[in-house]
């Protein structure tokens, strides 16, 4: 009888020691004061027993105003403290409820407010060719402006601050930075490395700045910090499921091409992504060149660049859907020539997310963007019929023509009546001018010839009424990437070298092509050769651009040596026709 008493007041105390822990847990919950939708919302839960990755499994569902519901996975913030962290999409009233392998937090449950904003939603690809902001089925354009920003984790808060206010002043509204770099690698698992990041990310976030994220440095860092998949899947569970809730674009790694194992490796990224990100933020991935090797691949939602080649650039425009950011910046210093290639890059179909080398070149860059947003910029594509000047156009409505040696420029335009002005790329000053009848081929002239210009030819009447009938796409039927023309006895040209039927790495090869007949449109031919090896699924390279020349084939290019090479040669007229020639070549080392 004693014993059963004695058993009896035992339960009683575990179950109050159950109670007092389980209201210790829960008197140990912060959650967020009330947020703007599209800010995250974080919930921190002390529990002194699970100090380290890996020694708690915790998740948060969470349940919006109109019953859509999203799985968080909790990450250790150091010490005994755990990190939920959301974004709601919708304002009101949110619940979660943890799941949890200690039963002491499992089945918790809580409430916090988002209230209302403006913003349109989530950065998604639209239009074949551009960016809108996505929230259920409205579509709102966006204009990217992005800068890249070199050395991310070596700035302070303050200095960063100081950036983010003068670059939002320029109205950049997408920041380029790489979380891990060779500085920073030793403390990519540190709690205290991600606070300093998340503190500054939030910054240019309530600053209406969006973060684009490569998650490693160039130099095939990854696969040096992280060698083996059980390493990569720890950390990015990890660092993606502390980072998504951010405004941000993923932006994988930087220089792909370093990395031999890169087609797989950003699948993988690219599954870790779909699997811990519940917003679905948009992805590509940095590149020495270009990341349209990987368009196909069925995770990337648009292409990165960095190049100052406008062959590169306005063939893939042709050739591969998705939008475009490029960073033609790198390793510019004047601001003559960092203008000249933004609107290059604006007039090839392309963003700019640059490296931006002055005051003076930020300055273009505002300018380039108080002009473009006020045109039909998220509907332009680029325009061939002119001389002497490189465009962009909705025809019949907007075009936009970029004149870098300055001299009369000739345009074929609808037959009709528009508004035409000039615009200083320098310094944002505008020339009306006077309507040139409304003959279908108009030439004019800039104001001077002391440097570049750009010529608007518009109907700004009807842009208005687009605006309320039209909120997106006015095309009918929308737009479609044309289909190259790849049938020999059409191709106008013909690849004559190289001649054989192999190729060495160690022995430069000349490649060379002859237009099979002249005119107007064949005069000013681009010209992008690209090789792969398909037996080693690596993906395509640049090897090389322009009519002939000298290939620069990288050894990684396959695994194993002889490979059997093919080499394609994609072609883009004066009027923007593409052709395709391919030859395949046996490649020795």
């Amino acid at each position: 009888m004693i014993a059963h008493r004695a058993s009896k007041l035992i339960v009683m105390v575990l179950r109050v020691f159950a109670f007092l822990f389980a209201a210790a847990i829960l008197s140990a919950q912060t959650v967020c004061p009330p947020v703007p939708r599209y800010s995250p919302c974080d919930i921190f839960v002390d529990v002194p027993a699970a100090t380290s990755v890996g020694s708690l499994k915790l998740e948060a569902e969470f349940r919006s105003p109109r019953h859509n519901t999203a799985l968080v996975r909790a990450v250790w913030d150091g010490g005994g403290k755990w990190l939920i962290r959301y974004t709601p999409t919708e304002a009101g009233e949110y619940a979660w409820r943890l799941t949890s392998d200690n039963a002491a937090l499992n089945g918790k449950q809580g409430n916090f407010t988002a209230t209302p904003n403006e913003k349109a939603g989530w950065l998604r690809a639209a239009n074949v060719h551009h960016f809108a902001f996505v929230e259920g089925n409205a579509l709102t354009p966006h204009l990217w402006s992005g800068a890249i920003v070199p050395g991310f984790d070596q700035f302070d808060f303050a200095r960063w601050k100081a950036l983010v206010d003068a670059r939002a002043a320029q109205h950049i509204n997408h920041l380029g930075i790489t979380l891990v770099d060779e500085a920073s690698g030793p403390r990519l698992r540190d709690p205290a490395f991600f606070r300093a990041a998340e503190e500054k990310i939030l910054y240019a976030n309530q600053h209406g700045i969006i973060i684009d994220l490569a998650f490693f440095g160039p130099g095939n860092l990854i696969n040096r910090l992280l060698p083996s998949h059980t390493d990569r899947e720890a950390w990015f569970t990890y660092a993606i499921s502390r980072l998504a809730a951010f405004d941000i674009t993923w932006q994988g790694i930087e220089a792909w091409e370093d990395c031999d194992d890169a087609r797989e490796l950003l699948k993988e990224i690219a599954g870790y992504l779909s699997n811990l990100d519940p917003y679905k933020h948009t992805r590509s991935t940095r590149a020495k060149l270009t990341s349209a090797p990987f368009a196909d691949d069925g995770w990337l939602r648009y292409r990165s660049y960095q190049t100052a080649d406008d062959q590169i650039s306005a063939v893939e425009q042709q050739a591969f859907q998705y939008p475009a950011v490029n960073n033609f910046g790198v390793g510019v210093k004047d601001a003559d020539t960092f203008r000249h290639r933004l609107w290059n890059a604006t007039a090839n179909g392309q963003y700019p997310g640059a490296e931006i080398p002055g005051d003076q070149a930020g300055a273009a860059m505002k300018v380039w963007y108080e002009f473009m947003i006020g045109t039909r910029h998220w509907e332009l594509e680029p325009f061939f019929d002119i001389d002497n000047g490189r465009g962009l156009a909705l025809e019949g409505v907007e075009y936009i023509i970029y004149v870098e040696k300055p001299g009369p420029v000739t345009v074929n335009v609808e037959r009709q009546g528009y508004d035409i002005e000039w615009l200083n790329p320098l310094t944002g000053e505008r020339t009306k001018v006077k309507e040139k009848g409304k003959a279908e081929t108009v030439t004019f002239n800039p104001p001077d010839l002391s440097h570049d210009w750009v010529l608007h030819i518009s109907k700004e009447g009807r842009k208005a009424g687009m605006l309320k009938s039209y909120k997106f796409d006015s095309r009918d039927p929308p737009l479609e990437l044309q289909v190259a023309e790849g049938n020999p006895e059409k191709v106008p040209f013909e690849i004559v070298e190289p001649s054989g039927d192999e190729l060495s790495l160690g022995k430069p090869a000349r490649f060379n092509v002859k237009l099979k007949r002249d005119s107007k449109a064949l005069r000013s031919m681009m010209y992008e050769w690209t090789g792969e090896v398909t037996a080693g699924e690596r993906s395509y390279r640049v090897v090389g651009t322009g009519p002939s020349g000298t290939f620069e084939i990288p050894a990684s290019i396959a695994p194993a040596y002889p490979a059997a090479l093919h080499i394609k040669l994609t072609a883009m007229n004066g009027l923007g026709k593409v052709y395709i020639l391919d030859r395949n070549y046996t490649l020795n080392k």
